[in-house]
């Protein structure tokens, strides 16, 4: 889901229902392109590629839903042309997410990569990885039950803190708007693809040796190319 809201606010999606209203993918993209921006149904379905209807109602849902709010109307060619932004980021907590089918999960879990990996790719394009203190790494992990308890623990308090620096830096702001300075934090944490036990097991193919592989050397000879 998107990482941060204008207002700072995480929206804690316990309902299974709601969750799964939220699953389609279209929403999902919606909320990450209203994230820190505000725009109209007919903006967003030339960014999405899909009729302007189709978004408008995926639009009216996430506002039922509390997830978007109306910040403006405007007039065009004689219709009224709303705009909104988001409100919170959803954040499902662990209970909802178990109780979600399989389905319902890919499909969310796609449409946030999708939309995370566009967000990642735009910024490597316009320089966003330049800067001194930019973060980028990958950690291979071999844990038990214990291990992997422990590791969620630990995200779900390193993001606890990420969330008070945020909260922390938006006052400061409040008298120094100037310093404001935008970026984005992404956490990831997901199983390893399952590698099939043949290809755990199987041997390396030995290279069958030919008459001429065959011949050994003499000690302390060389071999010269033909001229």
């Amino acid at each position: 889901m998107p990482a941060r809201a204008d207002d700072g606010r995480r929206a804690g999606l316990s309902d299974p229902q709601l969750i799964k209203a939220l699953a389609h993918p279209m929403r999902t993209r919606i909320l990450g392109l209203l994230d820190e921006r505000i725009a109209s149904p007919r903006q967003l379905s030339r960014e999405l590629d899909a009729p302007v209807q189709n978004v408008s109602y995926h639009v009216r849902e996430l506002a039922k839903l509390g997830l978007i709010k109306l910040v403006r109307t405007t007039s065009r060619r004689g219709a009224i042309e709303h705009h909104y932004t988001a409100v919170a980021a959803p954040r499902v907590s662990d209970e909802a997410w178990s109780e979600l089918p399989l389905i319902a999960r890919d499909r969310m879990t796609g449409a946030w990569l999708s939309e995370t990996f566009k967000h990642v790719n735009d910024a490597a394009a316009g320089g966003g990885f330049v800067a001194d203190d930019t973060h980028l790494s990958r950690t291979q992990l071999v844990l038990d039950d214990k291990g992997r308890k422990a590791l969620a623990k630990e995200l779900e308090a390193t993001i606890q803190r990420v969330h008070r620096i945020h909260e922390q830096a938006r006052e400061r702001l409040g008298s120094n708007p100037e310093a404001e300075q935008r970026m984005t934090l992404v956490m990831l944490r997901f199983d390893n693809a399952a590698v099939p036990k043949d290809e755990k097991t199987a041997k390396p193919k030995r290279r069958r040796s030919t008459p001429r592989s065959r011949r050994r050397q003499a000690p302390g000879s060389t071999s010269r190319p033909r001229g």
